[in-house]
């Protein structure tokens, strides 16, 4: 959903992105600022003062998580080990984001559901890309669009904590919908490549 929603404001990223560039930034650099500011949020959440910090937290932290790619690809300083490190750090962000959620008082099954979901989500993308599938775009809800829900899910906590409940609970569904696209998708593709061999 949100892949299409980035090359729409591409043009937005691209400036902000020659900009850290101008600075001096790799995107190595961006990815591990993106990564300190997860990192406290969880404690944010467990001190339970300034929770209104929590969703900005996360909205930063993405913020650089979509800049650092750019810049990859505009300074063509796209590395294997860059992508590794960018991935492993994607996966610790969205731990850091899911487990805060165990910190505002939400339920365990739930929590931990999302967080087994989520690392699926990116483990079968990963594995699929390592047999040569290209999976982005396929699946119901990217990482970028499970962010964007943890976001509003801490920005809604806020306010309503029974509607903050109810948008975990449809993360989860549109998560585990897309863990089965997901899934679906590599085995048709590999067992059509392996039919196309014989």
């Amino acid at each position: 959903m949100l892949t299409k929603l980035r090359n729409m404001v591409k043009h937005v990223i691209v400036p902000i992105a020659k900009f850290f560039i101008s600075c001096n930034f790799t995107a190595t650099h961006l990815t591990i600022i993106g990564l300190m500011i997860a990192v406290p949020i969880p404690l944010v959440a467990y001190l339970k003062t300034h929770i209104w910090l929590i969703p900005l937290l996360i909205l930063l932290s993405a913020f650089f998580d979509a800049i650092d790619g750019e810049v990859a690809r505009i300074t063509g300083k796209v590395s294997s080990l860059g992508a590794f490190i960018d991935s492993t750090v994607d996966r610790i962000e969205d731990s850091i984001y899911i487990v805060t959620l165990l910190f505002l008082g939400f339920s365990e099954v739930p929590v931990i559901t999302l967080l087994i979901l989520s690392l699926l989500i990116s483990y079968v993308r990963a594995r699929a890309e390592g047999l040569g599938l290209n999976l982005e775009g396929v699946g119901f809800i990217e990482r970028g669009d499970r962010v964007l829900f943890l976001f509003l899910i801490t920005a809604l906590y806020i306010l309503n904590e029974h509607l903050s409940l109810l948008l975990l609970y449809l993360l989860i569904i549109l998560s585990l919908i897309t863990l089965i696209q997901r899934i679906y998708f590599v085995a048709e593709n590999l067992t059509n490549r392996r039919c196309e061999k014989s």
